[in-house]
């Protein structure tokens, strides 16, 4: 993809003529009103990045009017936006100080979710004793000017930002910081792992969650699953995985015609588990409804990068398009929402720092330009060096190479384990060196005790295109199989371990053994089609006359046979009932009749537009969970493929 930010501001802007994606290319266009960077796949993810006149979305409040209160700059010019200085992909600490730019408390455009972010930011630090009965809370602060802090647990004060609980604690804690002078940063409920419901002993052999099915539950909302996941447990189906739980961008105007799309859930706001898809509370409530019929529940995890540049809180415009402006979006927390900042195409001042909105800055995690790379294009797949520090089609990419990043994700990932997940997808990891992916795997060893959880496994989306012989062949730096192996045990996993961190196989069914018997069949997680693949354009992989994809005019018996295959004779597996311990099943949802493919959970109705809806192509209210529902039953509502009776036989015979 062409470098769109040469111009420290942002001049004539032409149109982008492709998006090489592993290998391949498909045309996107450029709106003059509406830049759009990409609804491609983001590592193996399809991630839409749109820059554009979106203005802000929240279901209780109206947009935030664009003002030119602030505007300093003339002839429709912008602010520099952090580019880089040749191949480097390291971030210039000139633009280290841009940052601090959440308006303070009672401002005009102060949220409820910003508190006093504009000075004060921070998040909780587990680390669990060995066994996972005790656990240290560290609360982990960042302050612009020097603050006298004083911490409240669950309302006593102390002024330790450190507390010990055991394993004798069954609530959920509630932290407060408040500064001498008045400012105060109130944290999210904090779970801790010994309070998740137990496993519910059934009848398979899982070997302890080393092996079974697991459903994929697109667009299903928490309160949804929580309901199916009987269903699931009577099956014989290891687990469900469901899909990122991150506070997440959202918008309150249409993009391509359609209110906040999908991949939007692929944009961090922050790593508050306050998702599209259900609060803190409705996962917690899901998940401890699945894990007590026996059920595991599976994350998905994107640490590779935060929002889009240009996909944030601030006043934007483009001189390249007449001065087109637009406003700032808002999150999946809604008046409960984070600020966060990108620094492209901002034209504004910040009152309070005097400084230009030209900054990047994710403050509830918290994140400042000092923790990316600086911005440049991702112009080749073949190059180490752009695959981890390009900015994939404009996605702000964090530098994770940073020994603070790697402790930031690491701690995100020990909550998602403290809140009862068995385990996580990594999304995009082939844009993360295996070399920093197993640093942040032997810090969440560390923060879990010494060791990873006895049913604890995770997978990682690497595709791989006619760049194999770079991400999955032999054990070079940029190797996802031997190269992840070799810094996996540098950073003191074992063997044991090592089986837990596998990698979602994209050369299944076609090109099953694309390593070179780099890895062990053992960390191959295998799937039919995949959420990416339901999306036209999508060149996540190509699967021929081995595979296909159901929404995409596969008929339902076809589609049936494929996913037969994949348990009773999966290619590459010689012995069946240990190779491939891990399969996994898509249970989605179709087009809309107008061809919309938003989720029908009731956020993409176009009722949710306030600006520019014209041309908004609804996607209605849909239940995803209908107890009397058909496997394969059409339409333009959910697909049930988890419950089809031949393949659920298929997959218990395997498990037999």
């Amino acid at each position: 993809m062409a470098d769109v930010h040469d111009d420290p501001l942002l001049g004539s802007q032409g149109d982008m003529e492709s998006v090489e994606r592993d290998g391949k290319s498909r045309n996107i266009s450029i709106n003059k009103k509406h830049l759009l960077l990409g609804a491609v796949a983001a590592g193996g993810i399809l991630t839409g990045v749109i820059i554009g006149m979106v203005c802000t979305f929240a279901f209780k409040s109206k947009p935030v009017a664009i003002s030119n209160q602030y505007d300093t700059l003339d002839n429709c010019n912008t602010y520099q936006t952090f580019s880089c200085n040749g191949n480097s992909g390291d971030m210039d600490s000139k633009y280290f100080q841009n940052k601090w730019n959440t308006p303070k408390r009672g401002e005009d455009r102060w949220k409820p979710g910003f508190q006093d972010m504009s000075t004060l930011t921070g998040y909780a630090q587990l680390k669990y004793a060995s066994g996972m009965k005790s656990c240290t809370v560290n609360i982990i602060t960042k302050t612009s000017k020097s603050l006298s802090l004083t911490y409240y647990f669950d309302g006593v004060a102390q002024y330790s930002n450190s507390k010990t609980f055991d394993s004798s604690y069954n609530k959920v804690l509630k932290v407060k910081v408040i500064a001498a002078s008045g400012e105060v940063l109130e944290l999210d409920g904090i779970d801790f792992a010994w309070n998740a419901a137990p496993i519910k002993s059934r009848r398979f052999d899982y070997r302890n969650g080393q092996k079974g099915a697991i459903v994929e539950m697109f667009g299903w909302p928490d309160d949804d699953i929580a309901q199916e996941c009987q269903f699931l447990a009577d099956a014989g189906y290891l687990g469900v995985k469901v899909f990122p739980h991150q506070e997440q961008v959202m918008s309150y105007q249409p993009f391509n015609g359609e209110m906040n799309p999908w991949y939007f859930m692929y944009q961090p706001v922050s790593y508050r588990l306050q998702g599209r898809m259900g609060t803190r509370d409705q996962l917690r409530n899901m998940i401890n409804k699945c894990r007590a019929v026996g059920v595991r529940v599976y994350a998905d995890a994107v640490v590779n990068h935060m929002s889009g540049n240009g996909n944030d809180l601030s006043s934007h415009r483009n001189p390249g398009a007449g001065c087109t402006k637009w406003g700032n979006k808002t999150s999946s927390a809604y008046e409960n929402g984070s600020p966060y900042y990108t620094p492209a195409y901002t034209y504004e001042i910040n009152p309070n720092t005097g400084r230009g909105t030209n900054v990047l800055e994710f403050p509830a995690v918290p994140y400042g330009p000092e923790d990316f790379h600086c911005d440049k294009a991702l112009g080749s797949w073949s190059d180490p060096n752009i695959l981890n520090s390009g900015w994939l089609t404009g996605l702000s990419d964090l530098d994770t190479s940073k020994d603070y990043v790697r402790q930031r994700i690491a701690d995100f990932m020990i909550d998602l384990i403290s809140i009862g997940f068995s385990g996580y997808r990594i999304d995009a990891a082939k844009h993360i060196r295996p070399e920093d992916l197993a640093a942040i795997f032997g810090k969440v060893k560390q923060r879990l005790g010494g060791r990873l959880p006895d049913d604890f496994i995770s997978w990682l989306e690497v595709l791989t295109g006619g760049e194999s012989y770079l991400l999955v062949q032999g054990d070079g730096d940029y190797s996802f199989t031997g190269g992840l192996t070799k810094y996996l045990k540098k950073n003191g996993l074992s063997d044991d371990e090592i089986l837990k961190i596998k990698i979602w196989w994209s050369g299944y069914p076609t090109e099953p053994w694309n390593d070179a018997g780099s890895i062990d069949i053992r960390r191959k997680v295998i799937e039919n089609d995949d959420h990416d693949q339901q999306n036209d354009g999508s060149s996540s992989r190509d699967m021929h006359d081995s595979g296909c994809v159901l929404i995409k005019g596969c008929a339902p018996q076809n589609h049936r046979n494929y996913e037969l295959m994949l348990f009773n004779n999966p290619p590459g597996a010689n012995n069946n009932k240990n190779d491939y311990p891990i399969r996994l099943i898509l249970s989605s949802y179709y087009r809309n009749s107008n061809g919309a493919m938003g989720i029908p959970d009731g956020m993409s109705t176009c009722d949710k537009c306030t600006v520019t809806c014209g041309g908004c192509r609804d996607r209605p209210y849909i239940k995803a969970y209908n107890p009397s529902a058909q496997s394969y039953p059409g339409g333009t509502g959910y697909t049930y493929v988890h419950r089809d009776s031949q393949i659920i036989g298929a997959m218990q015979n395997w498990m037999a």
